[in-house]
């Protein structure tokens, strides 16, 4: 029994390093998604790292899927908001082809007593299609601004 034990375990830590490539894939990927997000605009950046058959559920609102409602309803994305986030961790499946990020966002939007600013966690769901990693899912809501240590 302590051989077969010993032996999972072998085999765990030897592919480990695998699974750390395919997370730190994803999380340079989700940094990109986030850079994309402030350089061009989060509609375009969504868009574009979105699976054709990505399932979104977004905060107080009802789930949808599609790429093509997600661009149907970032259309509405209001002038001078911003989003963007920060990967923290992740984790993969031993194929190296799925797995999620989690992470925290900061919003801000114009409003008519200033700028609105909200902080919230997400999680991202990726497969790799075709050498490139897409979103499949995402789920964000909003918390207190995290405390600093």
């Amino acid at each position: 029994m302590k051989k077969l034990i010993a032996s999972l375990f072998a085999g765990v830590v030897a592919i480990s390093p695998a699974w750390a490539d395919a997370v730190e894939e994803m999380i340079a990927v989700d940094r990109a998604f986030s850079a994309m997000a402030q350089e061009e605009s989060v509609p375009a950046a969504f868009a574009a790292y979105a699976a054709d058959d990505v399932m979104m559920f977004p905060d107080g609102g009802q789930p949808y899927q599609g790429r093509d409602k997600l661009i149907e309803r970032f259309s509405g994305w209001t002038d001078g908001a911003t989003l963007e986030w920060f990967p923290q961790a992740g984790m993969a499946s031993s194929s190296d082809d799925f797995g999620f990020t989690w992470g925290r966002y900061v919003s801000t939007s114009p409003g008519d007593e200033g700028e609105k600013v909200s902080h919230g966690k997400y999680i991202s769901i990726w497969r790799k299609e075709n050498g490139e990693w897409k979103f499949v899912a995402d789920i964000g809501n909003s918390n207190p601004e995290p405390e600093t240590p």
